[in-house]
């Protein structure tokens, strides 16, 4: 799929998704924990912000937050929901910034960015955080025993990506980050990881 297929997607996708994620707040406790790594006033990156409830969450308490989304319709959403934040209509892959970010937040993401594309992915990352800085992710936990790409008709044919925990973790070693705590999520079906970069 390319990616202004997976946008259109999105864009079609983007109320019932923003519907489901407000109804849902699933990372509303690990949202006050990642401010907990945080200095005050942070400065924080949301990868994939969709319609901007963890954006407005970490606004509301004093981060000066950039939301990205590669669905335009996911940012008009968010523009409403958070006008304490700013929001970008663009993919990881083309966004660039002079100045570096204390936090990134990057939930319900990983688990579509592809095999291929997963280095890439963490590499930018790593590259838009400050020497110290917090990422905080998720990935969709595999049911087997290897990493494995399915697709998910229900919603758009789009990737929805199963680590293993421990292929979770070593991605992130392998690109430099130092694992600070990892917990299953979402009644196992996913794991959120808290790292720092070293």
């Amino acid at each position: 799929m390319s990616r202004q297929s997976i946008a259109k997607t999105y864009d079609t996708l983007a109320d019932k998704y923003v519907k489901e994620s407000y109804e849902n707040h699933l990372a509303a406790n690990s949202l006050k924990q990642f401010q907990e790594f945080l200095p005050k006033n942070s400065k924080i990156l949301d990868v994939g912000c969709g319609g901007g409830q963890d954006s407005k969450f970490l606004a509301e308490l004093g981060c000066n937050v950039l939301g990205i989304d590669i669905s335009n319709e996911m940012i008009k959403l968010a523009q409403k929901l958070a006008p304490k934040a700013k929001f970008v209509n663009t993919d990881l892959s083309e966004f660039n910034s002079k100045e570096k970010f204390d936090g990134i937040w990057c939930c319900r993401v990983f688990h579509h960015v592809s095999f291929q594309e997963q280095e890439n992915f963490l590499k930018k990352l790593g590259e838009l955080l400050k020497s110290g800085g917090i990422l905080y992710i998720t990935c969709a936990v595999s049911d087997k025993n290897s990493d494995f790409e399915a697709f998910d008709s229900g919603n758009g044919n789009l990737l929805k990506k199963r680590l293993t925990p421990e292929s979770f973790k070593s991605m992130l070693t392998d690109q430099c980050f130092e694992i600070k705590q990892s917990n299953f999520w979402n009644a196992k079906k996913a794991m959120e990881i808290f790292a720092s970069k070293v």
